[in-house]
């Protein structure tokens, strides 16, 4: 199906979309021709979770309050801890280092998907699955050695530590297991509607102990000490669901004296044919949603930007559909007054290339947006674009004439671009300029979204018969 470029005069222009397809393609056989060590990485990534939440525990593996603070664990390590628990910090320590590096990425600890801002992958129907994307805070939730910790997946801070029903996620679940047990899920924690009420609407319950709402599920890394990077999502989304309804209890309603403080709520995935993707848009999963999600039936877990996860929105599935509640604010400190509704502007965060020529994207392989010296100032109050140091990250309102992409390539012929001054610097973890897929969707949801309809199209489109077709 044919890929519509937005163009200088806000109109879209017939495409195949080649440059999407050529990355999955690419991003599929790296991930066939290079297996990781997948134990390693997940037992990295459950160290890091239980240092950096800063909570102890005695040989019963009792809970201790969360403690945010995570600029000092060395000196925090095993403070308190058991001699079985220095040994197996020991033993830890020896673990691969690459992997122990990849756990510490903090904006790289869960999978990112990309946006669909070119169209649906040509093989949309039969090699892909959708699910309705809960609205809450996303986080990597690991529980091992008798407690659990959720972990932002913006920054890598702790959230909260709390007992789950998972396997080695509460003194409970723990009791005769071994160290190698432990858990680590992709999951929304999405608040009821009374707490979000009560808190404004803002998410404040994502940094509060006793926050109310539920973990919906989105994919398994590891489970019971078995760790799942590198199986396939169609493995792994029945895996996880399996798992969670019959091997344990923690989908249950809460209850502190059987050590569940939360419930884990499996997200429901459909094949992506008409009614599967009619059924995930309807969005009835108990909660409020926040848009789409697609997954390449055949992809491994990767951590951090990938092609074979996708996002969409419109209007019916998102309150955040072609608005920024953040604009404002911006807008106002850079002292530029826009006609209409501000939430509406479109603000991007684009990088300071090494070289201080270009700004450019927060890709793996960063794309070039513009020349620094073809960008004027949004308004007197700002300093010039040049004055941004190279490496740092500087936001810029975007014009009228929107941006003119070559989607063959993915090369941005020019941009009406305004800088609105340099981003303030992220208090902890990896300060990122958004990816170009983040910046063309909501382009093009500004003048000619990707609407339902096209998503529906597609998912009626004969599938192609292969040894894949069912």
């Amino acid at each position: 199906m044919p890929a519509r470029a937005p163009t200088r005069d806000g109109k879209f222009a017939r495409s195949r979309g080649a440059y999407t397809a050529r990355r999955r393609a690419a991003t599929l056989e790296r991930q066939r021709a290079a297996k990781r060590d997948a134990l390693a990485v997940a037992r990295a990534v459950a160290r890091v979770a239980t240092r950096r939440d800063g909570a102890t525990r005695d040989a019963r593996g009792a809970r201790d309050d969360d403690d945010d603070d995570d600029d000092d664990d060395d000196a925090r390590d095993g403070r308190g801890a058991t001699d079985a628990a220095r040994d197996d910090d020991a033993r830890d320590a020896r673990d691969d280092e690459d992997a122990r590096d990849d756990a510490r990425d903090d904006a790289d600890v869960v999978a990112q998907p990309e946006w669909m801002w070119d169209d649906a992958p040509d093989d949309f129907r039969e090699r892909w699955y959708a699910r309705a994307r809960p609205r809450g805070t996303r986080c990597v939730v690991v529980a091992t050695r008798g407690r659990t910790t959720a972990r932002s997946a913006r920054d890598g801070t702790t959230l909260r530590t709390f007992q789950s029903g998972l396997p080695g996620g509460s003194a409970r679940t723990s009791r005769g297991r071994s160290g190698e047990c432990f858990c680590i899920l992709d999951c929304v924690f999405a608040e009821d509607e009374r707490a979000r009420n009560e808190t404004g609407g803002r998410g404040k319950e994502a940094a509060t102990a006793n926050a109310r709402g539920a973990y919906h599920v989105l994919d398994v890394m590891a489970w019971n000490g078995a760790a799942m990077y590198d199986c396939d999502a169609e493995f792994r989304f029945f895996w996880a669901h399996t798992r969670l309804t019959e091997e344990c209890d923690a989908c249950e309603a809460p209850n502190a004296a059987l050590g569940r403080d939360f419930a884990f709520v499996p997200t429901p995935w459909y094949e992506c044919d008409v009614d599967g993707v009619s059924r995930a848009y309807a969005g009835d999963i108990g909660t409020e949603i926040d848009g789409l999600l697609f997954y390449h039936k055949e992809a491994a877990y990767e951590n951090g930007a990938t092609p074979l996860v996708l996002a969409w929105r419109d209007a019916k599935t998102s309150a955040f559909f072609t608005r920024d509640e953040g604009a404002a604010t911006v807008l106002s400190r850079a002292g530029v007054v826009l006609p209409g509704d501000p939430t509406a502007a479109q603000i991007i965060t684009l990088t300071k290339s090494s070289d201080g020529r270009f700004f450019v994207t927060g890709d793996d392989e960063p794309m070039v947006i513009a020349a620094v010296d073809a960008v004027p100032r949004a308004s007197e109050k700002v300093a010039a674009p040049a004055t941004l140091e190279p490496g740092r990250s500087g936001r810029f309102l975007v014009g009228p004439s929107g941006f003119d992409v070559d989607v063959e390539t993915a090369h941005v012929r020019s941009a009406d671009l305004h800088y609105l001054g340099p981003k303030p610097p992220k208090r902890r973890g990896v300060d990122r300029a958004d990816a170009l897929s983040k910046i063309l969707f909501n382009a093009r949801a500004r003048t000619a979204p990707l609407g339902i309809d096209a998503l529906l199209s597609a998912a009626a489109a004969d599938a192609p018969m292969t040894d894949h077709a069912r």
